[in-house]
């Protein structure tokens, strides 16, 4: 961030409110702690206000990690349409043979 003495803009406050969350979902801050610490983010008036609100929690990286899904789910997702597929293909010709 720039200069602490410098006013934050709304984009910063939600950049902090951004981070909370994040640090919320991964346990580092309870509900409360983030409660307190978002409400102070909408308060914040300079960018000093908002580094305090994070100082003591790390880095996070700019986007989450992917999972990655293995081959082996994907053919079991296959597996599942085809069954899906073939049920219903079952249950349409036996309402057409048999009105």
């Amino acid at each position: 961030m720039p200069e602490p003495a410098l006013r934050a803009s709304d984009d910063d406050r939600d950049a902090v409110l951004r981070a909370l969350e994040r640090h919320t979902a991964v346990g580092r801050l309870n509900l409360d702690e983030f409660d307190q610490r978002s409400t102070a983010a909408l308060a914040a008036v300079t960018l000093d206000d908002l580094a305090a609100l994070t100082s003591d929690l790390p880095e996070l990286p700019d986007k989450p990690a992917l999972s990655v899904e293995s081959p082996r789910h994907a053919r079991h997702l296959v597996l599942l349409f085809v069954i899906a597929f073939v049920t219903v293909a079952v249950l349409v010709a036996m309402m057409l043979l048999h009105p």
